[in-house]
């Protein structure tokens, strides 16, 4: 049984399917639970996965927020990452987000304390997927797939 991180967890909804699919998954909270991110420290090794939604404010076509804390947060995603070395990590998030690959070349990283060394290790992949490939309801949403062993995602529509 692979054991995953989850961050950004909020109601758990992708941890509930990871879970569903036999993945033992340990969540290191979230700010709806008082949990802030940005003191979560990771531990090298022991996660096979690091999944996560992190926040879109910043990124959907709504633009709830005026700032970067959605970019900051990804950047976060990034550090827990650095830190943890899993084995490979999931983002999901909307259409507006940037890619990862993109984010290691910007300054910000030293910011955040990404160890972009420990990121480059990573093939990378970038999905869209609609919802209503599914079922009624149309969400499009972007999936970002990192892995060690250049393993690829393949999502049936």
């Amino acid at each position: 049984m692979q054991l995953l991180l989850s961050l950004f967890s909020g109601i758990g909804l992708l941890d509930k399917a990871f879970k569903e699919a036999g993945f033992c998954v340990v969540s290191a909270g979230d700010l709806i639970l008082g949990q802030d991110i940005r003191y979560f420290r990771g531990v090298k090794n022991k996660f096979n996965g690091i999944i996560g939604g992190s926040p879109c404010h910043d990124f959907s076509g709504l633009k709830r927020n005026k700032g970067d804390y959605s970019l900051e947060m990804i950047y976060e995603f990034l550090r827990v990452v650095s830190e943890c070395e899993p084995d490979w990590f999931l983002l999901e998030n909307v259409k507006g987000v940037p890619n990862v690959t993109a984010l290691l070349n910007n300054v910000v990283t030293q910011q955040a304390k990404v160890d972009v060394t420990a990121l480059l290790q990573y093939s990378h992949q970038r999905i869209d997927i609609n919802q209503g490939w599914y079922d009624d309801y149309s969400r499009l949403r972007h999936i970002q797939f990192g892995s060690k062993d250049d393993l690829y995602l393949d999502i049936p529509r």
